[in-house]
C-alpha cells in the first residue's frame, strides 16, 4: 500500500479508472474482430472483481474497494445476478454497462477541476456510496456537517484531519465478498510467497 495522503476512495477510483479505460480499449478491439478483445474484458474483469476485494488486508485497501464497486454496479444495474448461490452475468449487457461506470468516475473527474479538493473527495465519496453500503459507523456517510472542518491545525492540516476521519474499512465488504471470501480463503493462502521466478522453477 502505498502512503495514502487522500481518503482510500480516491485511490479506488482512480485504479478502477485506468481498469475500466482498458476495458473499453478491448470492447473495441473485439468490435474490430480482434478475439483477444473479449479475453482481456474477462481477464479485467474477473480479476477486478473476484481477486481484489478478498486478496489483502481490509484497512484502507482501495484495490478492494474498486472490486467492490463494479461488481455492484454491475448488480444493481441488472448485469450479474447472485441468486441461490449462483452468480449469473449477462454477457449481453456487461459493456455496456461496464462502460456507463467509467463515464461516471471520468464524469467525477472532470467535475472536479472546478471544485476545492475536499469537495471533490465528498462528491466521490457520494458516488461510491450510491453503490455500497457505508460503515453503520462512518462519520463520512453522516455528511459534511459531521466531518471535522473546525478542527484541524498547523499542526494537523484539515487534509489529515479528513482523512483521520475515515475508518480502516469504511465500505465493509457485502454478504456476496463475504462468502466468496469463505471460499478462497484457502486458495489465497497458499499463494503466499509465489512470483514469476517460482512458476518458472516449478515448470523447469
Amino acid at each position: 500500500m502505498i502512503k495514502q495522503r487522500s481518503p482510500f476512495w480516491m485511490y479506488g477510483l482512480e485504479e478502477l479508472r485506468c481498469d475500466l479505460t482498458a476495458f473499453k480499449a478491448a470492447v473495441e478491439l473485439e468490435a474490430e474482430g480482434r478475439e483477444q478483445g473479449r479475453n482481456v474484458q474477462y481477464a479485467i474483469l474477473f480479476d477486478r472483481m473476484f481477486r481484489f476485494p478478498v486478496s489483502g488486508g481490509r484497512v484502507r485497501n482501495y484495490d478492494g474497494l474498486g472490486g467492490q464497486l463494479l461488481f455492484a454496479y454491475l448488480h444493481k444495474h441488472d448485469a450479474l445476478r447472485w441468486t441461490d448461490n449462483r452468480l449469473r452475468i449477462d454477457w449481453k449487457r456487461v459493456a455496456t454497462v461496464t462502460t456507463d461506470l467509467c463515464t461516471e468516475i471520468e464524469t467525477l473527474y472532470r467535475d472536479g477541476i472546478d471544485r476545492p479538493k475536499t469537495a471533490h473527495w465528498l462528491a466521490a465519496y457520494e458516488l461510491v456510496s450510491r453503490y455500497l453500503t457505508p460503515h453503520p459507523a462512518s462519520v463520512w456517510a453522516k455528511g459534511a456537517d459531521a466531518l471535522p472542518f473546525t478542527e484541524h491545525s498547523e499542526a494537523k492540516p484539515l487534509n489529515k484531519a479528513l482523512c483521520d476521519a475515515v475508518l480502516p474499512d469504511e465500505f465493509p465488504l457485502s454478504m456476496f465478498f463475504e462468502a466468496l471470501s469463505k471460499k478462497l480463503s484457502g486458495v489465497v493462502a497458499a499463494t503466499a510467497g509465489i512470483t514469476g521466478a517460482s512458476v518458472v522453477e516449478v515448470a523447469a
